[in-house]
């Protein structure tokens, strides 16, 4: 493969060489050095956007005919240049500025061909409101996993470590946002209206956030078994507008999800009766010089009526269809099938692996996707099917390609030879299956449920129970809210500091943080203990102190609470009260904390999750491994992947039915199109784990990519100066006031009366400039 040479361009600044990239055509390179191409010509483009902004900065600064530099650069110079708006060439030039001035670092990974600009961009912006000595801090963190993290994930470490070291500050900021709380709306170019809600107070908009989607989850759910394909995105948007717009029935939970099913419910089409004689000649029609058992034939009628034998008898005619006489009609054969021996709609996928596993990529991950209607083979099911789909969770590619995973199917083929087909079972006829629910107990994402007895079923595993009723999913709140991850430190809990958390709607601020993870005592709380270096050492399970306002609708979410080991074996309980010791809530956590710490550490080392080997021979890990694999790897293993670990499957990385051991080293969570993607064979990817938590990555391409989980370290707080609210005043100077003078008429002459006017302002000034001073104005003498 022919490479270009680097070489050194100007002097100065820009004496570093150019990366080297190949000049080959990649239709004629092989995977290895098609990837290694890319990634060359990648930090080309990186190093020229580094010289761009070096140009940039310095032509926003220059003058005509002289060397000198303006001290402050003119995005208007920039926008006549190279025919950009003046607001996108001043986001350009705060980020040159920025990154080759106030954080060098940035510079140099630009000019080495590693950061790009777009990522150089969002250290900049994310940095705007913090000292430069806190801007370093956060950089010399962050740049090195920079290249490795997306966008949006980037954007909210900078923002949690924005958070940490500046937290008076972030603090300030956050009022600062809420005080300009508002709503917008627009009617888009498309015609469709837009409905916009800003600088929301966290604590009130996470909840209604999260009630939106609790009964946006009820609705799709009866959506789906009444055969809807409309996905999770336009139920959400329904709730929201019925919320907002009211319901006939009121407003509680329920109400709003009954009346979104009926608005996206479609109406059937009237559809024209079939002319028999329009249908196509098949195997099972009729002879057409006969009667018929239906009546009359449209040629002419039969003779005196029906067929003089009477009806049919029971069994199968075998000239055409039964007439479904008493005992053998489809309505009650059918539907015993169907709710006999069906399947549940979906399945679920917290803490057990994926079904991929056996049925491969045959299967339907549906249940609780996020992709809405239909994630697996679609289609109709076949009524003309020879051998009965079995059903349970063994089912083979085989078997799921005999139905559809569909929304409104229940995933099975059903047997319809001809003595049990309906009278309607005529060419064009399509069976419609009877809706099947979802199953009961356990959801995606919801916290591990410890071991169950041995002649009690395994929660995860679907049954074909019925699932519970609606009622219980209700609390005197309403619905129950679907499963999320708090994540916050243990210090900032017991009010010791201010340090950020994390949700899946963002990064909350130390006081925001706190009052959410107090809000969520019903949630199931986890405290994750580190050792020095950083790697995890223990997975409390740890009951909060209930607080008389709980909520309970967060049962089903987790709080997870993060610490050194060090910080709880350092913190005396024993302190007299008014030496700052922690009293109240905040002593009771630290108390049962400092005592599952003590009981984890009585237990034998080989009942360690990290090491135990008594779920090897099992399906499923247990509850405490479960728990373990989501402290430890946090996320999707998946490259680049950011899916909770708390919503994905634990999915065994040698599998299981090939003889792969149920522990910690074998175990990760991969989210339900990752897993899919690993078991696929034409995908082209493999994956093994090196150590425990470790992942490489095999692409399609040859090269190996490693996952593997971040070391904790928290940052630290940064002081700033004193006075210093970290609040930036982005507005300008004030315009300099003009000089008054009288309004004129339109020739520019000055009128009589307004001279009058000025000649009596300019005595009363002068009158009050010869007015004696008032004695009393003067300070005491005392």
């Amino acid at each position: 493969m022919a490479v270009e040479a680097g070489f050194a361009v100007g002097d100065g600044v820009f004496d570093t060489p150019l990366p080297a990239v190949p000049l080959t055509d990649p239709r004629e390179s092989v995977g290895q050095e098609c990837e290694a191409g890319l990634v060359a010509w990648q930090a080309r483009l990186t190093h020229d956007e580094w010289r761009r902004a070096c140009w940039m900065l310095e032509t926003a600064r220059a003058r005509a005919d002289t060397l000198q530099r303006w001290p402050d650069p003119d995005a208007r110079v920039i926008a006549a240049a190279l025919g950009w708006s003046v607001t996108m060439a001043a986001a350009r030039l705060e980020t040159a500025a920025g990154a080759l001035e106030r954080l060098p670092r940035l510079g140099a990974a630009m000019c080495e061909g590693w950061l790009e600009h777009a990522k150089a961009a969002v250290f900049v912006s994310g940095l705007r409101d913090v000292t430069d000595e806190q801007a370093a801090v956060v950089v010399d963190r962050l740049i090195g996993a920079a290249p490795k993290l997306g966008m949006f994930e980037l954007g909210q470490r900078v923002a949690a470590a924005v958070a940490d070291v500046d937290p008076l500050g972030a603090e300030n900021r956050r009022n600062a946002a809420v005080a300009r709380s508002r709503v917008s709306t627009r009617i888009a170019p498309s015609g469709a209206a837009e409905i916009h809600g800003l600088d929301l107070d966290p604590g009130m908009a996470i909840p209604a956030f999260e009630r939106i989607l609790a009964v946006a989850e009820v609705a799709l759910e009866q959506l789906k078994a009444a055969g809807s394909s409309v996905g999770p995105a336009k139920v959400q948007a329904q709730v929201y507008l019925r919320l907002l717009h009211g319901c006939p029935d009121g407003s509680d939970d329920l109400a709003v999800a009954a009346q979104v099913v009926l608005d996206l419910t479609p109406t059937p089409p009237a559809q024209d009766p079939i002319d028999l004689d329009d249908l196509p000649d098949g195997p099972d029609d009729l002879p057409d010089d006969g009667p018929d058992d239906r009546g009359p034939d449209s040629n002419g009628h039969d003779g005196a009526g029906p067929d003089g034998d009477g009806p049919d008898g029971d069994g199968p005619d075998g000239d055409g269809p039964d007439d479904g006489g008493s005992g053998g009609g489809a309505d009650d054969g059918d539907s015993e099938d169907l709710n006999d021996n069906s399947e549940p709609h979906g399945e679920p996928v917290g803490s057990n692996e994926d079904r991929a596993d056996d049925r491969r990529d045959g299967s339907n991950d549906s249940g609780s996707n996020d992709s809405g209607s239909n994630d697996g083979i679609s289609g109709a099911a076949d009524s003309r099917g020879e051998q009965p789909a079995p059903s349970g969770p063994d089912e083979s590619v085989d078997d799921a390609a005999h139905g559809s995973k569909g929304s409104g199917d229940d995933g099975r083929a059903v047997d319809r030879g001809s003595a049990d087909a309906p009278d309607d079972a005529w060419p064009g006829w399509t069976a419609t299956p009877s809706p099947q629910p979802s199953p009961a107990g356990w959801q995606p994402g919801d916290p591990e449920p410890d071991p169950p007895p041995p002649d009690t079923p395994d929660p995860r595993i679907p049954t074909t129970d019925p699932p519970p009723p609606l009622a219980a999913r209700l609390t005197e709140r309403g619905l129950v809210f679907s499963p999320a991850t708090l994540r916050t430190t243990w210090a900032t809990v017991l009010g010791l500091e201010r340090a950020h958390g994390r949700l899946r709607a963002g990064t909350l601020t130390g006081w925001d943080a706190y009052r959410a993870a107090w809000t969520r005592t019903c949630a199931q709380w986890r405290v994750l203990l580190y050792n020095d270096i950083g790697a995890l050492q223990w997975v409390l399970l740890v009951r909060p102190p209930l607080q008389p306002d709980a909520d309970p609708r967060y049962r089903r979410q987790v709080v997870e609470l993060t610490a050194h080991t060090r910080e709880v074996d350092a913190l005396d309980l024993d302190a007299p009260d008014d030496d700052g010791s922690l009293v109240g809530i905040w002593a009771e956590l630290a108390r049962r904390t400092k005592q599952a710490l003590a009981a984890a550490r009585a237990r034998p080392p080989e009942e360690h999750p990290a090491v135990t080997t008594r779920d090897a021979g099992n399906r499923f890990p247990g509850a405490e491994l479960t728990r373990w694999i989501h402290a430890r790897d946090y996320t999707s293993r998946f490259p680049m992947s950011t899916v909770p670990a708390v919503a994905c499957p634990i999915d065994h990385t040698h599998d299981h039915t090939l003889g792969g051991p149920t522990q910690a080293d074998n175990l990760g969570p991969l989210s339900v199109g990752d897993h899919l993607r690993k078991h696929d064979p034409l995908s082209g990817w493999t994956v093994r784990q090196t150590r425990p938590g470790r992942f490489v990555w095999t692409a399609p391409t040859g090269t190996h990519h490693t996952v593997e989980p971040d070391s904790y370290r928290p940052l630290r707080p940064v002081a700033r100066a004193p006075f210093d609210h970290g609040i930036t005043d982005t507005r300008t100077e004030p315009r300099p006031q003009t000089p008054w003078r009288p309004r004129t008429d339109r020739h520019g002459h000055i009128t009589d009366a307004q001279r009058h006017t000025l000649d009596e302002l300019d005595r009363r000034r002068r009158h009050k400039e010869r007015r004696p001073p008032n004695p009393f104005d003067d300070d005491p003498p005392f």
